[in-house]
């Protein structure tokens, strides 16, 4: 490689560098381009996106979180009230302190509006963008379904080998004991879907499944049967291979690769934080969930995503007749995650690279007495990965029950995040025929971009 000790001083350049520096320019190559073409030779390599997608999975209530309404009717506008933040005009709720100081590093999307008031349905709509089949409570995943975000990034945007390149973390999301559609590959293939981590980090015990060897087998006789499978696989392969076939491989390899990465383990081992970053976060599931995302993207993993609820019946944000007292509890702990994970992935410099998104799959309803079910004005929260900071796009009405202008659906939320993860409107995907369908089912919010 051609080096230059000290491009700034060419007096104190050697003899030797000089012929050097005379030789490429016999090529054409002046010495400006010559030191520039050094730079970027030394220049460390970019640093591929990441995405952390928190779901809130319920329907957190815009009136109560980031589109509060002071002056509307005391029958409407609830109970808590809005601060400034560190953003001129923005104003969110008073239990997100902690966030309003971190404005500048995240916009909001106020005006989300869809059609559909139903948990199942209406997630299939959030987390693929494209509307779903129907409108019903009786819709679980399927092979035949628009793959999740998270799958999407695991075909174009995969992490290197030794990590998965889609990670669920700390449960699937349900809704009354039934798993929600949107969370898995669907028609691009089991290969895509979902590393699942289930259970409560913030609990001593907890432990990632499947990242340990059994007592009986060492790393010798790991790659051993690795090298007898691979070898069974090729033989196969020459009978010809399945859509099945491909994705129990692709299981094998991501279970080998996890069980003899020490940086796998490292990445997923909280244990390894300091007590005050674990204390930041909160010790909590969510908390810790959240923390567990950062080092995730920090290690490589390119989409993890986070379901923000418990149990089985999203009682976490469907606040239907409890809103102010369960928003007592879980908004002071969403803030304290929150602003921890941008401020840490501010100060990492991984901000510009990783792309957060904080949503639900609606919003709740502008009655005081009975927040219900409310798809027809909800907001987003998005943060770095290429979106902009600090901007407020759309405006609801007085109610912030409908748009009042910039009115904007789950597909183009989705069209916003693939955009700002490096993937062109005109990208295909393909079904389980070799059909291809577009992926983008909206139009990029360009002023966030």
């Amino acid at each position: 490689m051609f080096s230059i000790s000290d491009p700034l001083q060419p007096d104190r350049l050697s003899r030797r560098r000089f012929i050097q520096v005379g030789a490429f320019g016999s090529l054409g190559l002046t010495l400006p381009q010559i030191l520039q073409a050094e730079a970027a030779d030394k220049a460390p390599p970019k640093r591929e996106k990441s995405c952390i997608l928190i779901f809130c999975s319920g329907g957190p209530s815009q009136l109560d979180t980031f589109d509060l309404k002071p002056d509307a009717p005391a029958d409407i506008r609830g109970v808590f009230r809005p601060i400034r933040t560190a953003v001129p005009g923005m104003e969110i709720c008073e239990l997100l302190p902690k966030l309003a100081k971190q404005a500048k590093d995240f916009s909001l999307i106020r005006t989300v509006s869809h059609t559909d008031g139903l948990h199942p349905s209406a997630t299939y709509w959030a987390l693929t963008g494209h509307k779903p089949p129907k409108s019903t409570l009786n819709i679980t995943p399927t092979p035949s379904h628009h793959p999740a975000l998270g799958s999407v990034l695991s075909q174009f945007r995969p992490a290197p080998e030794t990590l998965p390149s889609y990670v669920l973390a700390p449960q699937l999301c349900y809704d009354v004991g039934n798993i929600q559609p949107g969370q898995h590959a669907g028609f691009i293939g089991g290969s895509h879907d979902p590393f699942l981590v289930e259970g409560d980090p913030s609990q001593k015990e907890f432990k990632i499944k499947n990242l340990t060897l059994n007592d009986s087998i060492n790393m010798n006789r790991l790659h051993g049967r690795m090298s007898l499978r691979t070898s069974l696989e090729e033989r196969l392969a020459k009978l010809g291979e399945s859509i099945q076939s491909k994705t129990l491989n692709a299981f094998h390899e991501q279970a080998y690769h996890l069980l003899s990465s020490d940086k796998a383990k490292q990445a997923f081992d909280l244990n390894l934080e300091p007590d005050r970053s674990r204390d930041r976060y909160g010790r909590n599931r969510y908390g810790q969930s959240y923390l567990l995302a950062r080092r995730l993207v920090e290690s490589g993993v390119r989409t993890v995503m986070i379901n923000d609820n418990i149990g089985i019946n999203n009682d976490r944000w469907d606040t239907h007749s409890n809103n102010y007292g369960t928003l007592k509890k879980n908004l002071p702990e969403t803030d304290s995650a929150l602003s921890s994970l941008l401020i840490d992935l501010r100060e990492r410099g991984l901000l510009d690279t990783t792309l957060v998104i904080w949503m639900g799959e609606m919003g709740r309803s502008p009655t005081n007495d009975h927040r219900d079910h409310w798809p027809q004005c909800y907001s987003v929260l998005m943060a770095g990965g290429g979106v902009k900071g600090g901007r407020i796009h759309g405006e609801s009405d007085g109610h912030a029950a409908y748009p009042k202008n910039d009115g904007c659906t789950p597909g183009d939320v989705l069209a916003t995040a693939y955009s700002a993860m490096g993937l062109p409107e005109s990208t295909m995907i393909h079904d389980q025929l070799g059909r291809p369908l577009p992926l983008f089912a909206g139009k990029p919010i360009k002023a966030l971009l």
